[in-house]
């Protein structure tokens, strides 16, 4: 009887087998072809912001000697006609205005002129007057995140009080200007310096954003405000060359699509719209980072040492960490190694032996960094 019963199933399972079989070669076409398009999206997203950025540079060289462009620490942006630069250097608390004018009377009225429309300059006013970033949206396909940027948070206005805009002003009308004369323009540049106190201003408006997601992610805020402090000196419209995008220097392709997908079982890849957003910035890095600390480096067991490998890993990825360590990208491997050293090893270690020298020297100055955020938090000055 259990005989005939077995042969009476054996047509089922070899059906259920097949039919199981049938849907496993389903499941791989379909992730082969996700795999495809988010690949397809990504070279598109690539080829837009060259492409842009191609034309952008060529534009500006017709009455610029160099095409100057933002950066991670730097913020810089022409007017329409190519006849006006501003731009705000973070790090080094600096302003440097540019005007191409007829003589010096005309160049100082366009630089105050200049200096006032800075004031007015907020994070959506300046993606909306970018013309790189406006190219490059205009080829984008519509699977790239592109919400419209809604923050109205200043530029540099709110750390410069009035009574020092009215000074800046004096000094624009009557200090001396650098002027170079290049092709047949004459270019005019007032320098200014920020307050000593704007990082930190800044900084603390932020806070905020810094402390909800520290506490949604497990993540210590002065790691944040450190990590943002080294990536971008608070700089809302930060852009590298990569492209990594905002305070938090977020790639699109990378960190941004591993994310996202984590926040929101959805693969997207976030655009410069979303990015530049400082709530969604703080948000996509700081999640990052628990993903570092949490998922990624997990087998590292001395917490001390695995938070010096998640913020190596936030600059050069976590394979890199790894193969700091054994010669290879396999993390779980290159814990057992970490395991057997103390914290201070680890440290050390990696200060030797990461293979980039620019995230041996970011891994110095988060860290450092770490001590100076806390002693402002726990002062309460942020």
């Amino acid at each position: 009887m259990k005989k005939s019963y077995f042969l009476l199933l054996l047509p089922l399972i070899f059906l259920q087998s097949n039919d199981f079989q049938q849907f496993i070669q389903q499941q791989k076409s379909s992730f082969e072809r996700y795999k495809q398009t988010q690949t397809t999206d990504f070279e598109t997203y690539k080829k837009a912001y060259e492409e842009g950025l191609k034309e952008y540079k060529n534009d500006i060289l017709q009455q610029w000697p160099q095409a100057e462009l933002s950066t991670a620490h730097k913020w810089v942006q022409y007017d329409k006609n190519y006849a006006t630069k501003k731009s705000v250097d973070f790090q080094n608390k600096t302003i440097k205005l540019e005007v191409i004018a007829n003589n010096e009377q005309e160049a100082r009225e366009k630089l105050v002129e200049s200096f006032n429309d800075l004031l007015k300059d907020d994070v959506q006013r300046a993606y909306s007057n970018d013309q790189l970033e406006q190219k490059v949206q205009a080829k984008l396909p519509k699977t790239v995140l592109t919400p419209t940027i809604k923050t109205k948070q200043k530029i540099v206005a709110d750390v410069i009080e009035k009574k020092e805009q009215e000074a800046y002003v004096e000094v624009i009308k009557k200090e001396p200007l650098v002027k170079k004369i290049y092709k047949e323009n004459t270019i005019y540049t007032a320098n200014l310096k920020l307050p000593s106190t704007a990082l930190l201003k800044k900084a603390r408006l932020y806070t905020h954003d810094v402390k909800e997601y520290a506490q949604k992610n497990s993540v210590n805020e002065e790691l944040i405000f450190a990590v943002i402090h080294s990536e971008s000196s608070f700089n809302p419209m930060a852009r590298s060359h990569i492209p990594a995008y905002g305070l938090m220097q977020i790639v699109p392709k990378s960190a941004g699509l591993d994310v996202y997908n984590f926040l929101y079982k959805e693969k997207k890849i976030l655009s410069s719209t979303y990015l530049y957003d400082p709530s969604n910035n703080i948000k996509i890095g700081s999640t990052y980072l628990h993903m570092l600390y949490f998922n990624y480096l997990r087998h590292i067991k001395d917490e001390t040492s695995r938070l010096y490998c998640s913020i190596a890993a936030y600059n050069t990825g976590a394979g890199n960490v790894a193969r700091s360590f054994i010669g290879t990208i396999n993390i779980k491997e290159a814990s057992k190694k970490i395991n057997q050293m103390s914290a201070q090893e680890v440290y050390k270690h990696l200060m030797r032996n990461l293979p980039y020298n620019e995230t041996r020297k970011y891994l110095q100055r988060v860290n450092e960094r770490r001590y100076v955020y806390l002693k402002l938090l726990n002062e309460e000055q942020l």
